[in-house]
């Protein structure tokens, strides 16, 4: 069993995934703040979901739509979501808990912060609804992001930034290290926040942790005026149904970027 297919959650909102080993990429429709159509990246762990166990997953969204809709301040910022897909009475439900990086004030839906809400998404259908693929400039850029963060616990991020082919958001690769433990990471950036004239560049980057079986999602910003990058990082966990209540974990991490690419 994997993730492959359409999900809907209780606000309506369509999330069509697709996925190739243990990778996923998708789009996602919308039906809260602003609507449109947004790519999505993530990872899910091997083991399929049981009565027992669930199967944990982490996922990043990037609220730029790709789908030519009318432009609003939400277009700058992104999503980590982490959690597990579980079996409970016999029917899927994939839980996640998400981080919102709203990295700049949409009046009437949010100001600049990021909020944590759950979300339970039920599978409407077992196919997915053809998820873009990536399109890419050739080129890395030489994003703010770009470069070598460590953090003062010894977490390092290795990042390397390249634009989508109408350089709307920045498609994320690059390395996350924890404990001498390194995974490989995708994910999402704003490359328009400078140009924009903001204060905030959201980031949201996720990762799978083969070592531990588990998923991390973090997400966040870059202050462009300081250089500090401080992500929040869920760390999912897989658990069983009774215990659902501790699949992820929280912690702040701030980084300061050392060397560039």
């Amino acid at each position: 069993m994997t993730l492959t297919g359409t999900w809907a959650n209780e606000y309506g909102s369509l999330m069509s995934l697709s996925v190739s080993g243990d990778k996923i990429t998708g789009v996602y429709k919308s039906s809260t703040g602003s609507t449109g159509e947004y790519v999505v990246s993530g990872w899910q762990t091997d083991a399929e979901p049981t009565e027992g166990a669930g199967q944990v997953v982490c996922l990043a969204i990037d609220w730029h739509s790709v789908e030519g809709d009318q432009q609003d301040a939400s277009w700058n910022w992104v999503s980590a979501l982490g959690g597990q897909l579980s079996i409970i009475q016999g029917e899927e439900n994939l839980i996640l808990n998400h981080l919102m990086v709203a990295s700049s004030d949409f009046e009437g839906v949010a100001n600049t912060g990021v909020y944590i809400d759950k979300l339970a998404y039920h599978r409407v259908e077992t196919a997915s609804e053809n998820p873009r693929g990536k399109q890419l400039n050739k080129a890395k850029t030489a994003d703010p992001l770009t470069g070598r963060w460590d953090a003062a616990d010894g977490t390092t991020l290795l990042v390397s930034v390249i634009p989508d082919f109408e350089a709307r958001f920045g498609y994320i690769s690059g390395t996350l290290t924890i404990a001498n433990n390194e995974m490989t990471i995708s994910g999402f950036t704003d490359i328009n926040a400078a140009s924009d004239g903001l204060q905030f560049q959201s980031v949201s980057i996720v990762a799978k942790d083969s070592n531990k079986n588990i998923t991390r999602a973090l997400g966040g910003w870059i202050e462009l005026t300081t250089g500090v990058l401080s992500l929040q990082m869920l760390s999912n966990h897989i658990t069983t149904v009774d215990t659902i209540y501790t699949q992820t974990d929280i912690r702040s991490l701030q980084f300061k970027k050392l060397t560039q690419n």
